[in-house]
């Protein structure tokens, strides 16, 4: 396999500063979004106002979880989003703007770019969402249901949570009706297929959202005209008048009061504070208090940085870190920001010799029923190449990019077993806290990552990819044209199929994110089976955060599927606690009559 200049890797993978610079705010004419109604400018809130529910975070989570809050059975509800709204951003709107979104993410914590940059202590660049949306209104669009071992006690996190799977099934499908559609599977996704198949990944499972062993076909959130559509399109189904979400809103921390021992209830132990509502300032750095109304909850879906950062920020976490930081300790929490997670994605990208479409994630191979193997994903990519790769020429201004395909498969580690922490450098909540994944740290997980290259490297060893080899010159033995891969960036040793050594030197050394990373308020260890933060009443946390293993192929559809989820359950205890101070209070009037 031949390799070409890094240069390309840099410029065309995912996180290249020299691509298209940012776009022009507005889809220019085309018709707001139905949710449109309900959003604000957080520096058009009042100074303090009160809500029955305060979403922090408007992200996969969030728009739904405060969608089915405000919607029958609920209350008033104050969602807070730190970034824009989506249509601010051109990129956003179509697939063929995912690179061009990457691109224009900002590590400035005052940026309003709809991605921030960040990078592991482990030296690997990532991005998280800020964007009304969060990571659904800039991803890929994949859509894919979990594992089902996922919700039968496949790790500690899911075995903690006891889904009702009625419920869940049927969260999924309201998600579903909004969101996800068939892809038309052609071009390079067509032949990855193939190759799949070829590598003996099997079966063909057709068009499925299920999780299932073979090669399928998911779903995509982009709609048959290619328009993206995200997690705040599912805004529109709360009522009118219950619901607010402000934008441009960055929380600063968790208001905690402590309770009464004589009304302390419920849970063992007895929680001793309890959330009374967030400070959060607007893009004027104005502060803003929102309140809880009696019998109302704050809920945290910032997502698994931004969550855990909060818990911190408001005192609530390991006592000894957050008393050498300065922070008062509100609820000695030890596992906050523990148990951090995220699927290491290695791969081999090329340049085709024939023309090739531009495709996002679609057809996915998942080798083993048990998920102990990687799963296999692929993707092609039209770009524009920084300005030094750009034609000269009469019919070509220096403004105009050179356009290149780029085509990728890669593998995903799942869980993975490997996992790390999460800690604060900073009392700036813009700022993203410290991170280390300790990538492939496991020897399960890198032994793996090579037998998920070993396979990648059969399919594109596979007839089906014959096509895509570029000719090289000739062989002075045969006197026949030679035809390779054109490589972009690192290639698989040769010796590849025996070597188990130098493919995990290679996993090692090529490691990246596929901005699936989870944890650091895990399930069973910060927050209980309900999702509230122990030690602490009237707070959740409702996001990946408290996973303690990535949901399958993609994890975005069980997200969503969650917040639909836990906000029927609190609407299911919201009216359980009105039946019981009803006949509570029935009882007493009666007890007084006597």
């Amino acid at each position: 396999m031949a390799t070409i200049s890094t240069l390309l890797l840099v410029t065309v993978l995912f996180v290249a500063p020299t691509l298209v610079a940012a776009q022009p705010r507005g889809f220019g004419g085309v018709a707001p979004p139905a949710y449109a109604r309900y959003v604000v400018d957080a520096a058009e809130t009042a100074a303090e106002e009160a809500y029955d529910y305060i979403v922090v975070g408007g992200g996969t989570a969030g728009c739904p979880l405060a969608a089915t809050l405000a919607g029958p059975g609920g209350g008033r509800v104050l969602l807070l989003e730190r970034g824009g709204a989506p249509a601010e951003f051109l990129p956003l709107a179509t697939a063929g703007g995912f690179v061009r979104t990457l691109a224009m993410a900002d590590p400035a914590p005052e940026s309003d770019a709809p991605a921030q940059t960040f990078t592991s202590e482990d030296g690997v660049p990532n991005v998280r969402a800020r964007v009304l949306g969060g990571a659904t209104s800039i991803n890929a669009g994949f859509y894919s249901r979990a594992h089902p071992d996922w919700f039968r006690g496949h790790g500690e996190g899911a075995e903690v949570m006891n889904w009702d799977m009625r419920l869940v099934n049927a969260s999924y499908e309201w998600v579903e009706r909004e969101l996800a559609f068939q892809p038309v599977v052609r071009g390079w996704q067509s032949a990855v297929r193939a190759g799949l198949l070829e590598a003996n990944v099997t079966p063909w499972n057709g068009f499925t959202m299920d999780h299932v062993p073979g090669t399928k076909a998911g779903a995509t959130t982009f709609d048959a005209s290619g328009r993206r559509r995200s997690a705040a399109d599912l805004l529109a189904f709360a009522r009118p008048g219950r619901l607010r979400v402000a934008i441009r809103a960055t929380v600063t921390r968790i208001i905690i009061n402590p309770i009464d021992p004589a009304a302390r209830r419920g849970r063992s132990p007895q929680p001793a504070v309890a959330a009374s509502g967030v400070v959060y300032q607007d893009r004027l750095l104005q502060q803003h208090h929102a309140l809880l109304r009696p019998g109302g909850e704050v809920i945290l879906s910032a997502g698994s940085l931004g969550s855990p950062q909060l818990l911190l920020l408001s005192g609530i976490g390991p006592a000894s870190d957050l008393t050498s930081l300065g922070i008062p300790v509100s609820a000695d929490v030890p596992d906050v920001g523990k148990h951090m997670f995220d699927n290491p994605r290695n791969g081999i990208s090329i340049i085709p010799s024939i023309p090739i479409d531009h495709s996002l994630i679609q057809v996915v191979g998942i080798p083993s029923a048990n998920g102990n193997e990687s799963y296999l994903e692929a993707a092609s990519y039209i770009v524009p190449l920084a300005p030094i790769l750009r034609r000269a020429g009469p019919f070509n201004s220096p403004f105009s990019p050179l356009y290149v395909t780029v085509v990728t498969i890669m593998e995903k580690v799942p869980g993975p077993l490997s996992e790390g922490s999460l800690w604060l450098t900073s009392s700036n909540p813009l700022e993203s806290p410290a991170v280390r994944f300790n990538y492939l740290s496991r020897p399960e997980d890198l032994a793996r990552c090579v037998m998920g290259m070993r396979r990648v490297a059969k399919v594109l060893e596979s007839t089906t990819m014959d096509v895509f080899r570029s000719a090289v010159g000739s062989s002075s033995q045969s006197r026949r044209e030679r035809r390779e891969f054109r490589i972009v960036g690192a290639a698989l040793p040769v010796d590849w199929s025996t070597n188990d050594t130098a493919l995990g030197d290679f996993c090692q050394q090529t490691v990246a994110t596929l901005w699936h990373y989870h944890g650091g308020c895990v399930a069973g260890s910060v927050v209980d089976r309900d999702f509230r933060v122990f030690r602490v009443r009237a707070l959740r946390v409702v996001d990946g955060s408290t996973f303690r293993e990535t949901p399958g192929t993609n994890p975005q559809a069980t997200i969503m599927m969650m917040g639909r989820y836990m906000g029927l359950k609190m609407i299911e205890e919201r009216h359980s606690r009105r039946q019981v101070r009803t006949s509570t209070d029935a009882s007493s009037n009666a007890r007084k009559k006597n």
